[in-house]
């Protein structure tokens, strides 16, 4: 029995309650973020996860070590359902920002389910359709500077605090997990931190950083990028 109701679940679209519970019984609870590097594992262990509280991210990097795309997940985000499949070789690094607890819903659960009940698409359809485009995103910004990298990452920390409104947001983040997220060395890292911080836009702090106008770090993004 999972710690989290049916009803408790942020679904992505609608499902019926009977969908809802034959899923929910799948569910096996998780803490932390090691399950996570399983992502593009073996088959046998892939399947899709739901992030009840915490927050986390996963950087992929080509087999030459060449940044591919970073992915921020937070609190009733789902994860997994992009790479339940085929996916190519690629690494992946995974970091705990915030302790995570989750659920995850093994593949082959899901499989057979879906065998009888063919809203399970539904649900991995809609997943996909939420996630691909940050995925997408994520890739395209690779292709920019560091500057652009780290002010986008940043960005999508607020997003996936869901704290955009707020004034001020804090987030609890090193250089050096910045530094191995983005893959990029620490002391360009603390440069275009310091960079944006001489504008105001962010204050730096020791293990953590405040983002103190959202909308501006979006503007700046914006003025730099075609996305």
């Amino acid at each position: 029995m999972s710690f989290v109701l049916s009803n408790q679940i942020h679904w992505p679209c609608e499902l019926s309650d009977n969908t809802k519970s034959e899923i929910m019984d799948l569910a096996i609870e998780i803490d932390g973020i090691e399950k996570y590097s399983t992502l593009i594992d073996g088959d046998q262990q892939r399947g899709i996860y739901y992030c009840v509280q915490g927050l986390g991210t996963f950087a992929t990097t080509s087999i030459d070590n060449r940044p591919l795309a970073s992915f921020i997940f937070g609190k009733e985000m789902w994860v997994g359902a992009v790479a339940i499949e085929v996916y190519p070789k690629i690494n992946l690094y995974t970091c705990e920002l915030e302790p995570i607890k989750s659920l995850f819903f093994p593949k082959k659960g899901l499989n057979e389910l879906a065998k009888v009940n063919p809203e399970v698409y539904k649900l991995l359809y809609s997943i996909m359709r939420t996630n691909s485009p940050k995925i997408l995103q994520g890739m395209h910004l690779s292709f920019y500077g560091i500057e652009e990298r780290i002010a986008h990452f940043l960005l999508e920390l607020v997003r996936s605090k869901k704290s955009t409104n707020l004034p001020r947001i804090e987030i609890k983040i090193t250089q050096q997990q910045l530094s191995e997220i983005a893959n990029v060395s620490r002391p360009r890292v603390n440069e275009v931190l310091n960079k944006l911080a001489q504008k105001d836009m962010i204050e730096l702090v020791r293990g953590k950083l405040y983002v103190n106008d959202y909308a501006t770090l979006a503007k700046y993004l914006e003025s730099r990028v075609v996305i």
